[in-house]
């Protein structure tokens, strides 16, 4: 894992931000547009633990973004934990994950939490 690889990370993860936005005022791509942020958020997460030289989880903590962040806390990168707001995406960080009405997120909020968790990222690039 390299730095090379945090900003090809990066790089998809504005992919995903990208196809969110798309679809955003489209309530039939809820969840498409859930799953969108939720990919963003876990691949931001792993560049951050790939510019600190930490092993990605296997199986389902893999794309368990409280497990991806909390390592990355238990690493001593304390900054994330001002970003909490985005484990709650975590129920749509599956292609085929269908969220009830009436447990949906207001999306346009979360993404303006994952693009708050995106400008962290680019701060922490410039260090390295």
């Amino acid at each position: 894992m390299s730095v090379s690889t945090a900003k090809s990370m990066i790089l998809k993860a504005q992919d995903n931000i990208d196809i969110a936005q798309k679809s955003m005022g489209d309530e039939s791509q809820h969840d498409i547009v859930g799953y969108n942020l939720a990919q963003a958020c876990e691949l931001y997460l792993k560049a951050m633990m790939s510019l600190r030289e930490l092993e990605f989880p296997e199986g389902d903590d893999s794309h368990d973004l409280d497990f991806l962040m909390t390592t990355l806390e238990e690493e001593g990168f304390s900054e994330i934990s001002s970003h909490a707001d985005v484990i709650e995406l975590t129920q749509y960080n599956n292609p085929s994950a269908h969220v009830r009405k009436d447990e949906r997120l207001d999306l346009d909020e979360y993404l303006g939490h994952v693009n708050d968790l995106k400008k962290l990222v680019g701060e922490q690039l410039k260090l390295y």
